[in-house]
């Protein structure tokens, strides 16, 4: 398939695209930016059109939150969440899921100064009694707010070989604990919040590669301890070089994975490029990043639904950490450029998402009544929709699909190609479908949901959470969505 170009288009939008083939899109962001709505409301409006979840980049991290004994802040996180149990914050009303980032970063330079400084007076039953009070006070408070939580973040070295188990991190944590640093961290999660999803994090661990032996390694020792933990968190912070097919050694071992009974996520998802003065050397770059990125959301949902979600570390170049990273030398990594402009990696992703159909002429009958197809007919100066049966040989029972390159779909009679299927009153008990000269509006484009075997779904665009289906003997309208064969039809090519 060719490249999805970029287009001055409003997309569909990756978040009911991805809902609809039932995997989470998610993306790390920062609270003070959402309380401030920065870029003239830019910032918000982008993660509520695309995502499902946020990833809070610090603001759960313990060098924000613990600033010493039994003292912490929590005022952005309480603005995010509610300071309460029965209290709700930006993300519930914005219907916004929180993985939480992380409870234990296994390195020095991301531990509490304060804690480090009493290193040497600490005894190993004061250090598990910290780490216990720390982590049923962050969980506990937001118990059942928070659905996932990065539990342990970057405990395995890089280095080929250390003296330490699982070649563990020389951290803190270690040195007062040995390896049991681990498995506490993930009991006292569990304690504190039985229902959320524990998960350990880290990087350069997507591959078969000795790293990622390690991590398998740990998370099953962690289990073997009686420990709870549910899956792995792969960052794929990852350059513009790498490859990722199918049945390669990514896809290999999160098998190995799913074959131990853990799911995964692709947590921190970021695809680096050459710049120059912050843009791509290479303009082709972007098209090359692109199908990176939709080889990465294939792989999502080859495994989904073990594979949990698709996160990206950030969506505009302007907030990316990459450029200072790599001295400048490297960057451009998100969907979106440092002025909000959607990239061939946004494109792509929404294109493998949405477009389930090849373009084409098809019938398209109700499974509930295979017998019947859908037609046009003309009452008085509008053009109706209804069922009719027969052989469905005729034009007007015919109907020639197309892709609109931003998700959706034009239904158009085949005896009326200037006309377009379109939707009306999508919000009554029952809306209303007629057809009406392509006008490229919203009400005349469609998503497609396959349940394969040719059968399908649509939904209108601006009501994508119900559908288009026959609601008594012939008639059809958009009604709300059910279980029902009604509501799906078969598309016959001709």
């Amino acid at each position: 398939m060719n490249s999805a170009p970029v287009r001055a288009i409003d997309p569909f939008g990756l978040r009911a695209s991805s809902a609809l083939r039932g995997v989470l899109f998610g993306t790390a962001a920062s609270i003070n930016n959402l309380r401030k709505d920065i870029d003239g409301g830019q910032y918000n409006s982008f993660i509520k059109k695309n995502y499902h979840v946020i990833e809070p980049e610090n603001d759960f991290k313990p060098m924000k939150l613990w600033r010493g004994i039994n003292n912490y802040s929590w005022i952005d996180c309480d603005w995010l969440l509610g300071s309460t149990p029965n209290s709700t914050g930006w993300a519930q009303q914005n219907g916004m899921q929180i993985r939480g980032h992380t409870l234990v970063w296994a390195q020095d330079k991301y531990t509490p100064d304060w804690l480090l400084k009493q290193e040497s007076s600490l005894s190993s039953d004061k250090v598990k009694l910290l780490l216990s009070d720390y982590i049923h006070a962050v969980v506990g408070r937001y118990r059942s707010k928070v659905l996932w939580w990065d539990v342990v973040n970057e405990a395995v070295e890089d280095s080929k070989n250390n003296s330490r188990p699982f070649n563990l991190r020389d951290c803190f944590w270690y040195r007062k604990l040995g390896q049991d640093f681990v498995k506490y961290a993930f009991m006292f999660a569990h304690q504190a919040d039985p229902q959320a999803q524990l998960y350990y994090n880290d990087y350069n661990n997507e591959d078969m590669g000795s790293k990622s032996s390690r991590v398998l390694e740990l998370i099953k020792w962690v289990r073997s301890q009686g420990a709870t933990i549910h899956g792995v968190g792969m960052q794929w912070h990852i350059r513009i070089s790498r490859t990722v097919n199918p049945g390669d050694q990514h896809y290999q071992n999160a098998q190995r994975l799913i074959d131990n009974d853990f799911d995964f996520m692709v947590t921190e998802l970021d695809v680096a490029i050459p710049i120059n003065a912050g843009n791509p050397r290479d303009p082709n770059d972007l098209e090359r990043q692109g199908r990176l990125y939709r080889a990465l959301l294939k792989y999502a949902l080859h495994f989904s639904p073990r594979c949990r979600a698709l996160i990206t570390w950030g969506f505009t170049d302007r907030y990316s950490w990459v450029p200072a990273f790599y001295n400048n030398t490297e960057g451009a990594a998100l969907p979106s450029d440092s002025n909000y402009q959607l990239k061939p990696a946004y494109m792509q992703m929404q294109e493998e998402l949405a477009r389930v159909l090849p373009d084409g002429i098809y019938r398209l009958a109700p499974k509930s009544q295979p017998d019947k197809c859908l037609s046009t007919y003309v009452n008085g100066n509008v053009s109706r929709v209804q069922l009719e049966s027969g052989g469905c040989n005729s034009a007007h029972q015919k109907w020639n699909i197309s892709w609109l390159d931003n998700g959706t779909y034009r239904l158009s009679s085949q005896n009326a190609n200037a006309s377009a299927l379109t939707a009306y009153n999508v919000t009554a008990k029952t809306g209303g479908v007629q057809t009406n000269n392509w006008s490229s509006n919203v009400n005349q484009e469609w998503v497609l949901s396959s349940y394969g075997n040719n059968v399908f779904r649509f939904r209108p665009r601006n009501a994508w959470w119900r559908v288009f289906a026959l609601h008594d003997t012939s008639n059809v309208g958009i009604v709300d969505f059910v279980q029902n064969d009604a509501l799906r039809w078969i598309l016959t090519k001709v």
